[in-house]
């Protein structure tokens, strides 16, 4: 597993929350858009005109950023997977720091650890998240 990506993992959790149900949103209306559309221009001879065209490209633009939320949480699912392979106290560790976005100083008061050997114990933390 990649460090970025457990660097990343609790701002790309917040943006999907967010974002994912957005787009559905968007999704939803466009295709209303599209039928709405298509009903009214059912009889008439020029179909193909700008605003189909416009409509089209919009789809396809959302149904990219759906695709691209859906790997990103596939992505967010690996660094979950990863974590329940390592050991306590290190997934602590690495949950607490990257996944709720607390800091050192605040994870080692929890633990009952003192600054230096946190620093120490995330040191080793991050080295057997690097070996998955």
């Amino acid at each position: 597993m990649k460090r970025e990506d457990l660097f990343e993992y609790k701002h790309n959790k917040e943006w999907l929350e967010t974002r994912k149900t957005k787009i559905e949103s968007e999704y939803e209306n466009i295709q209303k858009m599209i039928t709405t559309y298509q009903d009214r221009n059912k009889y008439s001879l020029n179909s193909h005109d700008s605003m189909a065209e416009n409509l089209s490209i919009l789809l396809d633009m959302k149904l990219e950023a759906l695709n691209f939320a859906i790997k990103l949480e596939q992505n967010l699912k690996k660094v979950d997977h990863a974590l329940s392979q390592i050991k306590q106290p290190y997934r602590n560790i690495l949950t607490d720091v990257y996944i709720h976005g607390d800091s050192l100083d605040t994870v080692a008061n929890h633990m009952n650890y003192n600054d230096k050997y946190m620093s120490k114990k995330h040191r080793e933390a991050l080295k057997k998240y690097d070996e998955l």
